[in-house]
């Protein structure tokens, strides 16, 4: 269980001060399990408290985090038994969001019980070797392009090509990339899957050798592609355990399906066609009252059970988007209840059956997130009553603290991007050479207008990194105004200067989801720290601690 109530500032001196009773009796040495705490009638034993410490975080059980006094710990514990007290007081679990949310834990803890008890998708010595080859996934292609401005000339090289001109002939004269214009297009170097754009990838990797792609667009430019020649590449460890893991989830989803072909004959499923329609209707948007409440419309049934409109909703709302406005027909029901429903309801339906459910560690498991649900529903209810954040309040915020919402450090950068090392190396002398920089950037820059402007200046932050394959790491160690480069990256090489490093504060419009954030936050905090003092107050005479008991179990003797 999660000690997150220590984090709302019930301190122990106030906790003592709420006046809840400490009894102080010594506990005789045959008690080997005394009791240190009770709330109502629940008991906390040295046990309890030894059993939620081994659940601690690591990071909460480090040097630091063992300095925090037992007496803290064992608040928290009470302070979980308080707040099941009032939830339950409170009806809530009887209430539509807990019953709603214990459903779905208890599904995905049986559905994934029985699976990982079933379906081995471990792999066998040489199975990846072998999918590496049917698959071709250590195919390696050397490409030749024709780089142009826009789609009505790549079409016309394409068409050109398929009329029988060479496609080096029509590279040199149309192709806007000199370097590679100047071989016939021929990019000098064999390419893996790994290294291209995936959506770029599977248009090429299809294609024989000799064979010439559609137009394809890249950035603000479109390419022609032709397979100049084909090897067979060396994968590092890295590619072979993605591949590894790729393969396992295939092997996974085939053994489930299997399984799931297999548990819906053995159960019998069958679609009760009546119902889809039924449910059809009563779902379409502006639909009139079917005469009752539709999420009891029964859509397939099986040996001992159903599934019905409720199952659906469940469903669709843990998709994005208002999945229920598109199924408009029977067929589209019967699609997303056979990929998104069926295979788990009939694999909970399997792991009942075996009694899983009734196993003491996974019973044991289900009813300790049952509390931890029932807290947190309660938890939300009390924070949604109680909280509320106006603009206005956002504003004094955002202005209140103005250090929090602050850019990070951004480097404004003119940069060059080009395919190759020889390339870069001759512009780079060019500029050495007086011509302008942003001259050159113009005609020779692959870097997309989306992300620079013109003359090749834009600015980056280390967050970026991702975005731009190695270059913001050499950009923020550059020196300002020192020309800087070939640096490999991912898309090509890259020459730039460094303008300028600066952080600037953030708009309001720029921070307000931050701002919101942290606001939301700090009232949560302070809300639910005075709802526990309300608790504290509340169930003060139902509330005992034996703290020389605490002490005295974990002294060392």
């Amino acid at each position: 269980m999660r000690a997150f109530f220590l984090s709302y500032g019930v301190s122990v001196t106030k906790a003592g001060g709420l006046a809840l009773l400490l009894i102080c009796v010594g506990c005789g040495p045959q008690d080997e399990n005394p009791t240190v705490a009770k709330v109502g009638d629940r008991t906390i034993t040295i046990q309890d408290v030894r059993d939620f410490l081994a659940k601690l975080p690591e990071h909460a059980k480090g040097e630091e985090a063992g300095k925090v006094p037992l007496r803290v710990h064992l608040q928290t514990m009470i302070d979980t038994e308080l707040l099941l007290l009032e939830a339950r007081s409170q009806g809530i679990e009887r209430s539509s969001p807990y019953l709603t949310n214990l459903i779905r834990i208890r599904k995905a803890k049986l559905v994934g019980e029985y699976e990982r008890r079933t379906i081995d998708a471990t792999l066998k010595d040489g199975e990846v070797e072998k999918y590496i080859a049917r698959e071709g996934l250590a195919r390696a292609i050397r490409l030749g392009e024709i780089v142009v401005a826009d789609l009505e000339t790549a079409e016309k090289a394409a068409r050109q090509i398929e009329a029988g001109a060479s496609f080096a002939d029509v590279a040199s004269k149309l192709s806007i990339n000199e370097e590679t214009a100047a071989q016939g297009g021929d990019t000098g170097r064999f390419a893996t899957r790994d290294d291209i754009i995936p959506v770029i990838a599977e248009k090429l990797f299809g294609l024989a050798v000799g064979s010439v792609s559609d137009p394809v667009r890249i950035g603000d430019r479109y390419v022609v592609f032709k397979i100049l020649d084909e090897t067979t590449a060396q994968l590092n460890p890295r590619q072979r355990l993605r591949i590894a893991e790729e393969l396992k989830r295939k092997k996974h989803k085939i053994a489930k399906a299997e399984l799931v072909t297999e548990l819906r004959n053995k159960y019998r499923l069958e679609p009760v066609r009546d119902g889809i329609a039924t449910a059809v209707e009563a779902l379409r948007p502006g639909a009139v009252n079917v005469g009752h409440d539709p999420s009891a419309i029964v859509l397939y049934q099986y040996d001992g059970g159903e599934i019905t409109v409720a199952d659906l909703k469940g469903a669709a709302k843990g998709r994005k988007g208002n999945v229920l406005e598109t199924l408009r027909d029977a067929e589209q029901v019967v699609s997303f209840a056979e990929q998104y429903i069926v295979p788990d309801v009939m694999i909970q339906e399997a792991a009942v059956r075996q009694g899983i459910d009734r196993e003491e560690m996974v019973a044991r498991w289900l009813k300790e997130q049952g509390k931890q649900l029932l807290v947190r529903v309660l938890r939300s209810k009390v924070l949604k009553e109680r909280v509320t954040i106006a603009e206005d309040d956002l504003r004094q915020y955002y202005e209140a603290n103005a250090e929090r919402f602050l850019h990070p450090k951004q480097t404004e950068v003119q940069e060059i991007l080009v395919r190759t090392e020889i390339e870069a190396l001759r512009l780079k002398g060019m500029i050495e050479d007086g011509t302008a920089f942003g001259d050159l950037a113009k005609r020779h820059s692959i870097r997309s207008l989306a992300v620079r402007d013109d003359e090749g200046r834009f600015h980056v932050h280390r967050h970026e990194s991702p975005q731009f394959g190695g270059f913001v790491e050499a950009a923020v160690e550059a020196e300002i105004g020192e020309l800087t480069g070939p640096v490999k990256v991912q898309e090509g090489y890259s020459i730039f200067k460094v303008l300028s490093r600066e952080r600037k504060r953030e708009t309001f419009a720029e921070a307000e989801m931050r701002v919101r954030s942290q606001l939301r936050r700090q009232r949560y905090r302070n809300a639910f720290n005075e709802y526990m003092e309300e608790l504290h107050s509340r169930y003060e005479s139902e509330v005992s601690i034996h703290e020389d008991r605490l002490e005295a179990a974990f002294t060392v003797r």
